[in-house]
């Protein structure tokens, strides 16, 4: 595990093998490159929320990006008053969308959001300012988190020995498929609301407080569905390191 975290010590940009760990491969530096770190953009919305449907494309193209994932989690939040039941909406994800409000010293609620690495948020077309901002705080950090995936575990690894706070190691699963669904009752009857990486489940799998750790995955099925793999400052914190399972 030493030789795993001097491989991210003094690097503002974590790093990527070009090989495979799965086949025996022994890492060394050269075969590492710099790569952009990969940025979490979570959108909530509302299918019934008339706000939403116009700003959605320019969401989805705006994230259009491998450096970027975006996770679709649909709120409650506006189906007593559009008259309409989001077919996707979970009172979960209610909950983390306040969780960021709640962090940030806010009480208005808004959709569509758009929280990038859980740092900056934005109202649907000031996305990219919100993706430059979060990027700029990033690359300001004077310490990084690496995070590989090694057969069945996690490997995390840092410069900072002790982190300044404990971060939540989290999977996300997520439907990688294009959906859409035509709204039957309010404001957006009739029409018809794309979805991209809607979220299915968040399980918390462990912590890391700093230094270098391992931690156990779960068995993951082959069910159709993606999963990622956050490390995040805790409820409504910053995620410093995100891994595409």
């Amino acid at each position: 595990m030493s030789t795993f975290l001097n491989l991210f010590k003094r690097r503002k940009v974590p790093l990527a093998c070009v090989m495979s760990m799965d086949q025996g491969h022994t890492h060394t530096p050269a075969c590492f490159v710099d790569i952009m770190p990969l940025s979490v953009v979570e959108l909530f919305q509302s299918q019934g929320y008339k706000s939403c449907l116009p700003v959605l494309p320019s969401i989805h193209d705006a994230t259009n990006n491998p450096n970027l994932l975006l996770l679709t989690y649909d709120v409650t939040s506006w189906n007593a008053s559009s008259g309409w039941d989001d077919t996707f909406a979970s009172t979960q994800w209610d909950s983390r969308q306040r969780q960021y409000l709640t962090k940030w010293g806010r009480t208005e609620l808004f959709t569509p959001q758009v929280v990038v690495d859980g740092v900056s948020d934005a109202i649907g077309t000031d996305i990219n300012q919100a993706i430059t901002k979060a990027m700029t705080l990033r690359n300001g950090m004077t310490w990084v988190v690496g995070i590989d995936r090694v057969g069945n575990e996690l490997r995390l690894a840092s410069e900072m020995v002790e982190a300044d706070m404990t971060y939540d190691v989290v999977i996300v699963k997520y439907d990688p498929m294009l959906q859409t669904i035509k709204v039957g009752k309010g404001p957006n009857k009739g029409k018809k609301v794309p979805h991209r990486n809607i979220v299915k489940e968040l399980m918390k799998i462990g912590e890391w407080k700093g230094g270098v750790a391992a931690i156990p995955l779960p068995n993951i099925e082959a069910d159709g569905y993606q999963r990622v793999a956050l490390v995040q400052g805790g409820v409504g914190g910053p995620i410093m390191a995100a891994l595409k399972l």
